[in-house]
Formats: structure tokens, sequence, C-alpha cells
């Protein structure tokens, strides 16, 4: 049996990696949701104030005001807000954390679907029994993880609806082709 919960588990984590590779990295629906393109002169204008105002790498909100600097722009609470990410890394150099993060990226890619199997393995008689009781268990364990990235997503600040709701049906719909794998490899025993 362990063995058996291993390769569900491998198995699983193959699946979303896959599946989040395909519509993060190849298909077009996350991409035209992050980068809306401003004209040309916008985007120099708005690169050239950038670089003169930011120079660590950091998550920026703009405008973010202390209750004391809000006197200086009385209409802050109705302005617009702007998420800025800074890396520091020029194009053609490739992002300086992604190779470093593959690791921590394996990992959460691979662990949730290892504990799906594994517990899936030990739940009752009654959601062992039926092929699709098994794989709603562990949508419904991948609903709750996805629910919590979602609104932990939400909660670091303003985002777009659509690329939350984006965020959603994938994390829901990586959950469920996990899960069609992970409940066809994990069955009960036989007495």
């Amino acid at each position: 049996m362990k063995k058996r919960v291993l390769f569900a588990g491998l198995s699983g984590g193959f699946v979303m990696l896959t599946w989040l590779f395909v519509t993060n990295a190849v298909l077009p629906f996350k991409s035209n949701l992050i980068h809306r393109a401003l004209p040309l002169q916008g985007q120099l204008d708005v690169h050239e104030a950038l670089k003169e105002n930011i120079t660590e790498p950091g998550t920026y909100s703009i405008p973010y005001l202390s209750r004391e600097e809000e006197d200086r722009f009385p209409d802050y609470r109705s302005q617009p807000v702007f998420t800025v990410i800074f890396e520091n890394y020029a194009h053609g150099e490739g992002s300086g954390g992604v190779i470093a993060s593959l690791p921590v990226v394996l990992l959460a890619v691979f662990l949730p679907p290892l504990l799906a199997a594994w517990m899936l393995s030990m739940a009752s008689p009654a959601v062992l029994s039926r092929y699709l009781r098994r794989v709603l268990f562990v949508v419904a364990m991948g609903v709750i993880i996805a629910l919590n990235d979602d609104v932990l997503q939400m909660s670091f600040g303003p985002q777009a609806k659509d690329y939350l709701s984006f965020l959603a049906i994938n994390n829901l719909l990586a959950w469920t082709l996990t899960g069609l794998v992970i409940a066809r490899m994990i069955r009960p025993e036989k007495v």
C-alpha cells in the first residue's frame, strides 16, 4: 500500500505540475490577465519614473501612505492603488529567484498530492468504495488548500478580480485532474 500511495501522490503531483505549467506558461490566459499593454510612450514614462524612485527589489503599493502622510495627499483614499514588483534583473537574464526557488516550487506542487494520496488511503471504507467519492475526497482537500491560497492572494492587496477568478478556477481544475489520477490508484484493500 505504501508504494501505491507514493506512486499515486507522485503521479498526481506530475499531473498538477503539467496542468499548472500549461495554464501558466503555455496558454495565454494568465499572461493576458497580468500583462496589460500601455502605449509605448506611457511605458517609457512609467519606466523612467520607476527607475528613479525604486532602487531596492520588492513589492510596492503606490500610493501607500501613513496616516500622518495622508495630510499631504488629501484625496488619498479615493485614488487608485498600483502594485509594482521589482526584481532587479534585465530582460534576457531571467528571474534571479526562479532557479533558487525550483526546489520549493517542486515541493509545493508534489507535497499536497502526496498528502492527499496518503489521507485518501486512510479514509473510511465508505469513501474508498466508489471512484467518484475518492475523486471528491481529493478535490475537497484541494479546494480547502486552494481557498486558503486564494484568500491569501486577496489579502496581499488589491488584485484584479479576473486574475483572482482565474487562480480559483485554475486551482479547482488542477485539483480535479489530480483527484482523478489519485482516486484511480488508491482503492480499498482487497480482503
